[in-house]
């Protein structure tokens, strides 16, 4: 069997942020362009540790699929734990994820979250926009940059097709206030 096999996703975010801050950044571009079907189909977000995973908002897809959203956690041992299972992909969901709502241990974070959608056809491709929301940690110097990367995948005759994106943003410290010498 040939074909042309490919698989797109690209990553974006905010270029700079403040520590303690929300951070969003975007998935876009999501598709298998191949020729063929690909199974095994997924896309993953790998979250820098310096960014806590707060919020997924999941997209939608062109091909009407049920689909599950698996996370990796700092302590999960290299196992992976199910957010949510039986998700459709008509359907836009926003997924909360914080350590809170996933009860996490207080040393605990996600480190990585893949959605899962088995045999996609060719074509397959995002309609509305996943997002991902996070929270930029606290403590980091003026200067410090990370690195988020989505990569995207599935298999076609036993061989994994695979795309990677990276975006790096960069932190700023908020200026010391000018003291208040009266008025």
């Amino acid at each position: 069997e040939s074909g042309c096999t490919g698989v797109n996703i690209k990553k974006t975010g905010p270029l700079q942020v403040m520590a303690g801050q929300p951070i969003q950044y975007t998935i876009s571009g999501i598709s298998n362009s191949s020729t063929v079907p690909l199974q095994s189909f997924y896309w993953r977000d790998t979250l820098p540790g310096q960014v806590t995973l707060t919020r997924i908002v999941t997209g939608t897809y062109n091909q009407q699929l049920s689909y599950k959203i698996v996370y990796k956690t700092n302590l999960s041992g290299g196992a992976y734990r199910t957010l949510e299972d039986n998700l459709s992909t008509t359907k836009n969901y926003v997924l909360e994820a914080s350590p809170a709502a996933l009860g996490l241990a207080a040393n605990e974070k996600v480190t990585e979250f893949m959605a899962v959608f088995g045999v996609v056809k060719a074509g397959f491709a995002q309609v509305e926009t996943p997002y991902i929301n996070g929270t930029v940690i606290n403590g980091l110097a003026n200067g410090a940059s990370f690195v988020n990367v989505a990569d995207i995948g599935g298999l076609h005759n036993g061989q994994w097709i695979m795309g990677v994106s990276r975006w790096v943003t960069t932190v700023y410290a908020k200026p010391e206030p000018l003291p208040r010498t009266g008025y």
